[in-house]
């Protein structure tokens, strides 16, 4: 049987003519711009194909949107794939197609121009994870359809998408707290990126209102933003941890396995992202999930908004909620008899 999606199907789909999905996918006059679209994200919905040079000369887009991700993001945490996934997903839902380009850093350092912007091939970019200014500085100058997805920024005006970071962190800190922890540190380089650093005050907040002494930061990575192979954990001090991700918590995890220590018996962990036991060194680290799907969303509506529309206005810094998820790295601090 021919299971081929024609253009009937579309029609019968949304209760029209095939006159008009016709005129509407051709980009002939007729059809007006707001059932035009709900057709066209119908058509690429069903996986109807059909000839996009008509519909691109008519509206001078090449229906791409552009990805860029620096190569450090995807490194063994699975993270940043996991928002690829969910933007590839998205993009099914519209008239759009992805173009990936993973930032190497001497691409960043040099500031080389991403090549479906140099070749005019993407119609708005997406860019997921933080870079240096200069090279957001940079972007900015390229392409005004922009959207900063998983940080923000205040360069340029442009719409950022991240999770609410402080305030997942402060309730992991308090969770650590209720569970008996005075000696709390944060494992994170807050200077690195707005996340960490949100995470890092989202902490200092919860400590800071149970009166509990706190101190700066232990750096997890140097000015590059590379991970540092030794860490200043000092687990004879502390009796529990926040961790800016997941990925980091399964290095302190197996860090305090070499001094002995273990999780959570001797020492309480939290994390971010709710990533696997792989991650995380076999344990299951309670942490903040954060809504990939709803950020995803919400960077495309903005993107495309921004696309279709000559009048959008960039709204600014939108903060999605995520929620955490307790797993079996928290035990209840033991009290020392008197």
């Amino acid at each position: 049987m021919d299971k081929r999606i024609r253009m009937r199907d579309v029609a019968r789909e949304l209760g029209i003519s095939v006159v008009t999905v016709s005129k509407a996918l051709a980009g002939k006059e007729g059809v007006g711009e707001q059932l035009r679209q709900k057709i066209v994200r119908k058509a690429a919905e069903l996986g109807y194909v059909y000839n996009n040079l008509p519909r691109n000369l008519l509206y001078g887009r090449n229906y791409n949107i552009g990805v860029l991700v620096s190569s450090r993001y995807l490194g063994f945490s699975s993270f940043y794939w996991r928002f690829l996934k969910q933007l590839l997903v998205a993009l099914k839902k519209t008239a759009y197609s992805a173009l990936l380009e993973i930032v190497e850093a001497d691409e960043e350092a040099g500031a080389v121009i991403p090549s479906f912007i140099r070749d005019n091939k993407a119609d708005g970019v997406i860019v997921l994870g933080q870079f240096s200014d200069t090279y957001l500085s940079f972007i900015a100058e390229q392409t005004k359809k922009r959207v900063f997805l998983d940080f923000y920024s205040e360069i340029g005006s442009t719409d950022c998408i991240a999770t609410n970071n402080f305030l997942g962190s402060y309730n992991l800190t308090k969770l650590l707290i209720e569970a008996g922890h005075e000696k709390i540190g944060f494992i994170g380089s807050p200077k690195a990126t707005t996340s960490i650093l949100d995470r890092y005050v989202g902490f200092c907040k919860a400590m800071l209102e149970a009166a509990l002494p706190y101190d700066a930061a232990i750096e997890d990575r140097d000015a590059r933003g590379v991970y540092l192979d030794q860490m200043d954990i000092r687990p004879e001090h502390y009796t529990a941890y926040v961790c800016n991700n997941d990925q980091l918590a399964g290095a302190v995890i197996s860090n305090l396995r070499g001094r002995g220590c273990r999780v959570p018996e001797d020492i309480s962990l939290a994390g971010f992202d709710n990533d696997n036991e792989t991650v995380t060194a076999g344990v299951g680290v309670t942490s903040f999930e954060v809504n990939i799907q709803a950020m995803c969303d919400a960077a495309l509506r903005a993107l495309i908004g921004h696309i279709e529309s000559d009048d959008y206005k960039p709204q600014g810094v939108l903060l999605i909620d995520g929620r955490i998820v307790e797993k079996a790295s928290i035990a209840r601090q033991k009290r020392n008899k008197t």
